[in-house]
């Protein structure tokens, strides 16, 4: 049916801009995420423009290699192709193709980025950075994956996103619709389409990354929203949070922060967001012993201790913190820890 629909809109609309995710290696293997800004589920290159699709591998062929927005024009034919890298990979290509008389729509903003899955951290490219209003002093560099969440409001698939980003299986999917919020004060609708790889840094240990493309998308009904956090004790999450009280979303396979919870406050004085110039997230060696009893004693149920986690400035911040096991599907937990400083 979806392919009956594509071919349908194919020959009823004038052309329009394609978005083809090229995660893999380029081996021609691509598929449709957006038409005419309309997401699309993976669509395969061969079924949903059978005629088009040799071209387009082509094309994908010649931006990877320039790496350079590429424009042909002739024999009555004109196409545009712009490509989206991270690094040195190409994560995806913007393609239009029309008559030469035919009138070339404006591009949808897109920018394609990574998430480190096994650090828990992100990198975004420079159309990225541009379209989310990530500071210039934060450009170019990974920043943590909640100074992401931080950025936007999810919709009613987080969980399922949750469950991708700790479970971590090599060749997962997943789409998503996200409002995103700039610093002046704008925002706007993004489609994201990613896959998971396994990939060996340069020192040979394997990392989990999500690669993924997200493109602005017109805002069309109200944003859905996120589901609620369920803990263990079938009890849901209260959305109110006690003052100065911070609640945290960590993942128990490798004891790092993935967001901050709904409604939660953020900790300025405490290094999290892993900017230039900040520290890294730490929590103090003689504390990580409590720290690793805290998470393997949520097996049997809630714990609780006193830990010191590193500050912006450098110092150890003393907290008291309370941890108990979220649910995030049938076979998947996280702990949500809630949190106070010391002062």
């Amino acid at each position: 049916m979806a392919d009956k629909i594509v071919r349908q809109e194919e020959r009823t609309r004038s052309p329009q801009w394609l978005l083809v995710e090229t995660f893999g290696e380029l081996d021609g293997n691509y598929t449709i995420v957006d038409w005419g800004g309309h997401p699309k589920e993976f669509l395969s290159l061969d079924k949903a423009v059978k005629g088009a699709a040799a071209k387009i591998r082509q094309a994908v062929a010649a931006v990877g290699r320039s790496r350079e927005p590429l424009t042909a024009i002739g024999a009555g034919r004109h196409v545009e192709v712009y490509p989206h890298f991270v690094g040195n990979r190409l994560h995806g290509v913007q393609v239009w193709s029309g008559l030469e008389e035919e009138s070339l729509p404006p591009r949808p903003r897109a920018g394609a980025w990574d998430i480190n899955l096994t650090t828990l951290t992100a990198l975004g490219s420079d159309e990225w950075a541009e379209l989310a209003d990530i500071p210039e002093e934060q450009r170019g560099a990974e920043r943590s994956l909640a100074n992401m969440f931080a950025q936007v409001q999810t919709d009613e698939k987080e969980l399922l996103a949750m469950k991708r980003i700790i479970a971590a299986l090599p060749g997962t999917t997943h789409q998503g619709v996200w409002t995103v919020f700039r610093r002046d004060g704008g925002s706007f609708r993004s489609h994201f389409s990613c896959r998971i790889y396994d990939e060996a840094n340069s020192d040979g240990h394997h990392h989990r990354i999500a690669r993924g493309i997200s493109q602005e998308i017109a805002a069309t009904g109200a944003a859905s929203e996120p589901e609620p956090l369920v803990l263990l004790e079938h009890r849901l999450l209260e959305a109110d949070t006690p003052p100065g009280e911070y609640r945290a979303l960590i993942n128990l396979r490798n004891l790092r922060l993935i967001r901050w919870v709904h409604g939660s406050p953020v900790p300025d004085e405490i290094a999290w967001r892993r900017n230039r110039g900040e520290p890294d997230p730490e929590v103090h060696p003689d504390d990580r012993r409590e720290m690793i009893g805290m998470a393997q004693g949520l097996a049997k149920a809630g714990t609780s201790g006193r830990l010191r986690v590193r500050g912006v400035d450098g110092s150890w911040i003393p907290i008291s913190a309370r941890a108990s096991l979220v649910a995030i599907d049938q076979e998947t937990t996280a702990a949500l820890v809630k949190f106070t400083i010391d002062r």
